[in-house]
């Protein structure tokens, strides 16, 4: 039987803020709001929803610029309705570390 173990990013310390620089850049949506970050994770307020268990490049700000990276849709579920339409919180799984400059 094969299992299938997932490094849970919730564990990991948190950084609420986005930091200094560029938003992260998702293909297909328009990014709102990071809510926060870890080595391994983003979270983030979407204009538009992602799929879950997709893998998906994301343009992330680096030290030299936005670099792109490969990550895990974790989670995708509708956060806020608006007269100006619906807003997402998605949050992806990075197997690399993301060191956020």
């Amino acid at each position: 039987m094969t299992m299938l173990v997932i490094n849970e990013r919730r564990r990991e310390p948190r950084v609420l803020d986005a930091g200094p620089g560029e938003a992260p850049q998702v293909p297909g949506a328009r990014v709102l709001e990071v809510i926060d970050r870890s080595r391994h994770g983003l979270r983030c307020r979407l204009s538009q929803p992602v799929r879950p268990g997709r893998t998906m490049g994301l343009r992330l700000p680096g030290g030299a610029g936005l670099v792109l990276a490969q990550a895990w849709v974790v989670r995708c579920e509708v956060c806020r309705i608006t007269r100006h339409g619906v807003q997402y919180e998605a949050a992806w799984r990075f197997d690399s570390p993301w060191q956020h400059e």
